[in-house]
């Protein structure tokens, strides 16, 4: 037969055909009424800010995500099988559509090669989807990662996928067996299963094709009614989710201007609130992130706490959070226990908004969110582009701010932050200090072209202190006109943000902004990408519109202008740490990198965990100020990760991670193995001497009596 005639009888001994039409509008009435019910869920949150902003970008997202599985390919292993069910199901629905148009509208697409072709196409899609599926349970019940759920629903969920291709398959190969096939290798897997059934009769083959195709028919209906009210609900959830995800830095954290609610004519002090206490205070887009979550572990894969064995995990966060807003989303649907009259005076219980569930002493514990690093590895790898950190600072923010709830040590570094101006020392020493530097105060009114915020951890500890000379000099060799503001710079405010002080980062925000906007000037300097974050995300928020640049930037500019020229180097491996505020906050991978390759003589390799995947230091959230003592440090995991690598040296560009690096290497035994230094002293050192270094270096400033950092 000429390929080019190729076809098929449509529904071959399918009866009544009005039975299937019956039913796939009986699954779409109830898909349709999960659905709404669904959103009807999304929409009892409050308002989750703008959403709706280029929307250009936010298609780009869902070509990135959903179409080309960015993320979902990063895991091998996963990613495969995952890619050979998503794609293959495109496939199978592709060619379903085009029978559909054939047999309803009388078109003629499934025709000659076009019919061989799209027959093929299904067929090795169902055999793609059969060994995605096997693979995925292999993985899940054989395998079974720590971080992965194995329920008895997931198992099922495979079943369904399973049977609904294995049914076609054997009802695709009865009808070969009946109606013949001039080219059957085009329907292989069909073909192959028809030698089952050439004993049968003409009667017994038709009927038995019959069952097995209302079967299959009946399995996938049941699996498209089925989605909004399983986990296959992510089909859906998972999209919406990326397309409405937050488009500004990473480092933007949502803010409630607490002076300005305070301040308003109609403020009812019994009424406000800062942060989220309750399940019913969540925003539809925190709600959507509930339902967009499949549990799939990835991000407790390389969440610091998970791997150090703390007892927190972003899987386990939104898993109890879903948990209990659906738990308070029943009890205000109940409303009142029947025959329960309010109180003399008490308005009607159903009047009053619905309280929800409480997040923290019934959903989680009071330590749960004190574990968090808010270092986003878990957003990084999420899939479904869920905002862990964003809800977690929420709920923090009503613990510290409302509830007066937090960790000692967080609480004694606040006091500090909050008297002192900063959470290490006195404010006279970090005045001497930067006086003993000789470096120009620039004073209000004054112009100067760079700015060099120093930042707290830099100033109030000796051994950091390096840094900032260490990059002072860098600037003097570069010509470039600099200076500090002295004694009016402060804390940014950082330390308050993250533990959730929100009325105190705000006014100390307010303050520094102040400040700043006195002097005239054309970029600010940072050595610390906490500051770094603060002055460029969190400020913005206040009006302020800083050119923000980090030293590691500002090296690579002067590397590659050629201003600096690096002469001299040392062969020893040499790794990169890559903080969290400086690599997945602001995206700043590559600057660093070359700046050590541009050393004569480097010898760069890569830790386990690099770049965007890069394990945090253990400092951040909170955690250079205090010590829950669970689990290992993580600091520790980090340099046995270097010490892996068979590094000699470790840099960073971080005075928070130098501090939780060199801690682990000195408890380590390794400081003798092991150099930790920042990015501007290799730079610096690499530049040979000059005769402005021969000069004495400033004495410190006397070392504060600050709390230890933590891990």
């Amino acid at each position: 037969m000429d390929p080019s005639l190729a076809t098929r009888q449509l529904m071959w001994n399918i009866s009544p055909a009005w039975l299937m039409y019956a039913l796939f509008g009986l699954s779409l009435a109830v898909f349709g009424f999960g659905l709404w019910r669904r959103v009807s869920v999304w929409r009892r949150g409050k308002a989750a800010g703008e959403r709706l902003s280029d929307l250009g970008k936010r298609f780009w997202l869902l070509v990135k995500e959903i179409v080309l599985q960015r993320r979902v390919r990063r895991e091998g292993f996963p990613g495969w099988f995952h890619s050979f069910v998503f794609y293959s199901f495109a496939v199978l629905v592709l060619v379903t559509a085009v029978v559909a148009l054939d047999y309803d509208f009388g078109t003629t697409f499934f025709r000659g090669w076009i019919y061989l072709l799209l027959s093929g196409a299904a067929e090795l899609a169902g055999a793609l989807v059969l060994v995605g599926v096997g693979m995925a349970a292999w993985r899940r019940y054989l395998r079974k990662p720590k971080t992965l759920e194995h329920g008895v629903m997931d198992g099922l969920s495979l079943l369904l996928i399973g049977l609904i291709v294995l049914t076609g398959f054997v009802a695709e190969g009865l009808r070969i067996v009946r109606t013949g096939e001039e080219f059957p290798y085009f329907s292989l897997l069909g073909w192959g299963l028809s030698f089952l059934f050439t004993g049968l009769s003409d009667q017994a083959a038709r009927g038995l094709h019959a069952g097995l195709w209302w079967t299959h028919l009946g399995l996938a209906f049941g699996w498209i009614a089925s989605l909004p009210f399983t986990k296959f609900f992510h089909i859906l959830a998972l999209p919406a989710n990326v397309f409405f995800s937050k488009l500004e830095a990473r480092g933007k954290l949502r803010r409630q201007d607490i002076e300005a609610l305070m301040s308003a004519e109609d403020f009812d002090e019994s009424k406000f609130n800062v942060g989220t206490a309750t399940t019913a205070e969540f925003s539809w887009k925190q709600r959507l992130d509930l339902d967009a979550c499949i549990a799939c572990g990835r991000c407790e894969d390389v969440c610091p706490a998970t791997l150090a064995g703390q007892p927190f995990g972003p899987r386990q966060l939104i898993s109890k959070l879903k948990a209990a807003t659906q738990k308070g989303d029943t009890a205000a649907r109940r409303g009142p226990a029947s025959g329960q009259a309010p109180a003399e005076g008490e308005a009607p219980a159903a009047e009053a908004p619905p309280a929800g569930a409480a997040i923290v002493g019934e959903a989680l514990d009071e330590d749960f969110i004190w574990y968090c690093r808010t270092c986003t590895a878990c957003m990084e790898v999420c899939p479904a582009m869920i905002e862990h950190v964003d809800t977690l600072i929420d709920v923090r923010r009503n613990e510290v701010v409302m509830q007066g709830r937090l960790p000692a040590e967080a609480a004694r570094a606040l006091k500090m932050l909050e008297r002192l101006g900063n959470p290490f020392g006195p404010q006279s020493d970090r005045i001497a200090w930067v006086k003993s530097m000789g470096i120009r105060d620039v004073r209000p009114g004054e112009k100067c072209d760079v700015i060099y915020w120093i930042g707290c951890c830099t100033t109030f500890d000796p051994t950091k202190q390096r840094i900032a000379q260490d990059l002072c000099r860098l600037l003097q060799r570069c010509g470039i006109e600099f200076g500090v503001i002295g004694q009016d710079e402060s804390c940014c405010g950082d330390p308050a943000r993250v533990l959730g002080q929100e009325a105190l980062f705000q006014e100390i925000a307010k303050k520094q902004i102040a400040e700043l906007k006195k002097r005239e000037f054309q970029v600010l300097l940072v050595s610390c990408p906490h500051c770094y974050n603060t002055l460029k995300n969190e400020y913005s928020q206040f009006g302020a519109d800083f050119n923000v640049v980090h030293h590691s930037e500002f090296l690579h500019e002067m590397l590659w202008s050629g201003t600096l020229q690096p002469v001299q180097g040392e062969q020893e491996k040499t790794v990169y740490h890559d903080p969290c505020y400086l690599g997945r906050y602001q995206r700043i991978f590559d600057a660093p990198r070359q700046v050590l390759k541009a050393v004569p003589g480097m010898n760069l390799v890569e830790m386990k965990q690099s770049r965007d995947v890069s394990l945090c230091c253990g400092g951040g959230g909170g955690h250079y100020w205090m010590d829950l003592k669970k689990g290992e440090r993580i600091n520790n995991l980090r340099v046995k990760q270097a010490e892996e690598a068979g590094a000699a040296r470790i840099v960073t560009s971080c005075s928070y991670c130098m501090q939780m690096l060199n801690d682990s290497v000195k408890a380590m035994d390794l400081d003798e193995k092991i150099e930790v230094i920042d990015l501007a002293s290799l730079v610096l050192k690499s530049l040979g001497p000059s005769p402005a270094d021969a000069r004495p270096a400033p004495k410190p400033a006397a070392e504060p009596a600050a709390p230890e950092p933590s891990a």
